[in-house]
């Protein structure tokens, strides 16, 4: 049948028969049934309706299914009981399957639709486990929600350690732990594996193994984790994956193994294009051309705003940044008003607090936080880890309407809606990763209830120059590799990847500095002494780190030997010997915010002091007293003030980078009067996690260690700590590792009576904290 009968009610009754046949023949594996469901729902309710607790039950949503009412039913009712009866619980047929193949298996790897029910399974995983658990991801946005679901699932349970990086602290009080972290930090499990009694590795979204280097880290850890522990369990999940047994099969698992492909479908799609506003329905599974589009006779999106649904908008991260999407969408942001929710507010006063921003129209103004009381928000790489959970958190609450989002939505993290429209259809990395970051968000659109009989379907839109490229990508199947990159040639990759690639192939890391085996070489090795020296004598004052004031009041010839010495700190750990001009801009802009952050300076802190810096405060001031002393009228004043350009700041991109640009966040010559504060709360992000977290810190650190080692210089220890740390103090140290932050320390640290890897003993004086400060800290009461 084609879409319009359908709309117009053609043997319906007949239709909805043959997709229930369908089902019950072979599972609810055909999305293009699941889009019929859709349709027919959408214009056929009363009719669907009387059939809608007969699918709950054959497409194995036990969880939504009441006392059956036909013979098919009760016999699927009875299947549901016998799993919960295995199992002891009220899974799905996915989930049961999955349980039991985890729970039998050593090595256990499978691929499931987005809706398939996989955070309930891990649930179930992390609350029966009964030693430590150890939960790899992609990202540090999926961290973060992990984090968020395992704090709260454990609630309570103070027995349980829970920290997004390795350490063994709290050891008194702890029976098990769960550590949740990238491929990137795996290197610190091996200081302490023997450690910890590791009972299952889960290894989620584990398609990171198809990326260049980052795949080759991430199977590097895994052969090393089996070969230290093989009798932990391991298990592999992917999205929409077609071979998911090429996960063993590179790294050799084939012993106490096994694979599972599971498509069933859960929720059902209605696919529409857009152009000019104008939207018509269309299916991707129809093999037609031209594609059948019919128009959608009404304000669909609008319609959904005003009942209370939400909309998704993939778009790029330029319109984000040029404000533009609002203006593009200005049409349905009319839909969202003033929140009043308290919870809300509470939430997007906290957002605002940790960035600094004003509230109110003045210089640290930021539009992120106006749209956000209207229930708009962005969600993309750039944002503060602290703020995308502030932001997931006001869209799981259910205040958020409309997100606006880039590919940050695509690594699996947990936010559905109501409408997916997909704006920016350029999706990174080669065809098979393409494939998979679309029906990844794609999967976002529908969200599951937990309603009773209740068939829940999601609308997704494509701009319709995208139709043709959009129906190719839904058919192409996503596979992974049989073979790891380890096993492969490395010789044409870029000077800056070689290290990296070459230590992870023949497993020659140094997991106390951090750094490959050849780069701590060449650091012992190097003629850096002087620039160490220079740097101790210039930066700490009595074993603290110099401000960021007096940094600037240097004068410009000390400054420069700084920017200098820290350069030359920084190449003498990589093969190549000079920096390109973008990589040494970088790395000067980088140098007072990493100066910043070993003073231990919040994240809103740093980013008022780099405020000042490019908004040139003290000629603003100066400004300010000539019009105070009547020396210029207020008008002249400002006009003088409109006339001070932003300081140049060059864009943060990881190091080592040969193609790193020297490009601005602001044009040149733009107006102090034009800053966007959230452009800046952007970029700081960006260098405090991309430049001197992920590239600078691990490299400084080593150089400041050995030449403690080489000399037993007190400074040198201290301002490496400074580095790691952010700090020398040995008390804030400790409260770090306990997974605290400076913010949550600046007020904690006077009631801890003792600390170390063993316990926190706290003073009588938290009985008189805050509940929301009490709540931070009982997990280690």
């Amino acid at each position: 049948m084609k879409i319009s009968e359908y709309i117009e009610g053609n043997e319906i009754e007949y239709s909805i028969q043959e997709v229930i046949s369908n089902i019950h023949k072979f599972g609810p594996i055909n999305s293009y049934d699941f889009e019929k469901l859709s349709y027919i729902k959408k214009f056929h309710s009363q009719v669907f309706s009387k059939y809608e607790g007969k699918l709950m039950h054959l497409i194995g949503l036990f969880y939504k299914t009441t006392v059956p009412n036909s013979l098919i039913e009760e016999i699927y009712s009875i299947f549901a009981d016998t799993i919960e009866t295995e199992t002891g619980r009220r899974f799905t047929p996915v989930q049961a399957s999955a349980y039991r193949k985890i729970n039998e298996k050593r090595y256990f790897s499978f691929s499931a639709p987005t809706s398939s029910g996989k955070s309930y399974l891990f649930r179930e995983l992390i609350l029966n486990a009964i030693s430590d658990i150890i939960i790899v991801v992609p990202s540090r946005a999926l961290i973060s929600e992990y984090l968020f679901r395992v704090k709260d699932l454990l609630k309570g349970d103070n027995s349980v350690l829970v920290l997004q990086f390795i350490e063994n602290v709290n050891r008194a009080k702890t029976n098990r732990r769960i550590y949740i972290i990238t491929p990137e930090r795996g290197e610190d499990l091996f200081g302490i594996i023997h450690d910890l009694n590791v009972e299952l590795f889960l290894f989620d979204e584990a398609q990171i193994s198809e990326e260049k280097i980052r795949g080759m880290r991430f199977d590097s850890f895994v052969r090393r984790v089996d070969r230290l522990l093989p009798d932990s369990k391991k298990v592999f999940t992917h999205p929409f994956v077609h071979n998911p047994e090429a996960q063993l099969l590179k790294h050799g698992f084939i012993t106490n193994s096994d694979f599972a492909r599971y498509d069933q479908n859960a929720v059902g799609k209605i696919f529409l294009s857009e152009k000019d506003n104008i939207f018509k329905y269309f299916s991707p599974f129809i093999e037609e051309n031209p594609k059948e589009q019919i128009p959608v006779n009404y304000e669909l999106v609008e319609d959904i705003l005003r009942n209370n649904g939400t909309l998704l908008i993939y778009i790029s991260k330029s319109k984000i940044y040029d404000g533009s999407y609002v203006i593009d969408f200005a049409k349905y942001i009319r839909f969202c008003p003033i929140i009043e929710t308290t919870e809300a507010i509470d939430i997007i006063n906290e957002l605002r607090e940790f960035i600094g921003a004003s509230d109110r129209a003045g210089e640290k103004h930021s539009y992120m936080i106006d749209m956000m009381t209207r229930g708009i928000v962005v969600h993309h790489g750039s944002m503060p880890l602290f703020a995308r959970l502030l932001i997931e958190k006001f869209v799981n609450r259910g205040f958020a309407k409309i997100c606006f989002a880039t590919s940050t939505l695509t690594q699996g993290i947990n936010m559905p809606f109501d409408v997916v429209w997909i704006n920016n259809f350029r999706f990174d990395g080669d065809e098979n990763k393409k494939n998979l970051d679309l029906k990844n968000l794609i999967g976002r659109a529908g969200r599951s209830s937990d309603i009773k009989n209740h068939f829940d379907f999601g609308y997704v839109i494509i701009e319709s120059k995208n139709v043709g490229r959009f129906c190719d990508r839904m058919k192409h199947i996503t596979s992974l590799s049989e073979s790891s990159q380890l096993d492969s040639n490395i010789d044409e990759l870029d000077i800056d990847l070689k290290d990296i690639s070459e230590a992870i192939k023949n497993d020659s890391f140094d997991n106390d500095l951090h750094l490959t085996e050849s780069q701590v070489k060449r650091l012992s090795e190097a003629e850096i002494s002087t620039s160490i020296e220079f740097i101790l004598d210039n930066f700490l004052k009595n074993s603290t780190p110099i401000t960021g004031k007096d940094y600037y009041n240097l004068d410009n010839d000390t400054r420069n030997q700084v920017k200098a010495s820290f350069k030359n700190i920084y190449i003498s750990h990589l093969r190549k010997q000079t920096l390109t001009r973008g990589e040494a801009s970088v790395l000067s802009v980088s140098i007072p915010i990493l100066l910043w952050k070993i003073q231990g300076k919040s994240f809103k802190e740093i980013v008022s002091l780099r405020h000042a810096f490019l908004t040139d405060k003290d000629e603003q001031r100066s400004i300010l007293s000539k019009m105070k002393r009547s020396e210029i009228t207020p008008e002249e004043a400002a006009d003088l003030r409109a006339a001070i350009s932003i300081r140049h700041s060059t864009v943060a991109t990881p190091l080592p980078n040969s193609g790193a640009s020297t490009v601005g966040i602001f044009p040149r010559n733009t107006s102090i009067n034009d800053f966007d504060y959230d452009i800046l709360v952007y970029d700081t992000y960006d260098y405090l996690d991309k430049v001197i977290s992920l590239s600078l810190s691990d490299p400084m650190a080593a150089a400041f260690q050995i030449h403690y080692n080489q000399t037993q210089d007190l400074r040198a220890l201290t301002l490496r700590n400074y580095i790691k740390y952010g700090t020398n103090d040995e008390l804030e140290i400790w409260l770090l590792k306990y997974g605290f932050g400076f913010d949550e320390i600046e007020w904690l640290k006077n009631h801890i009576a003792f600390i170390d890897e063993n316990e926190i003993k706290f003073m009588e004086s938290i009985n008189e904290l805050a509940e929301s400060k009490h709540e931070l800290i009982e997990r280690y009461l």
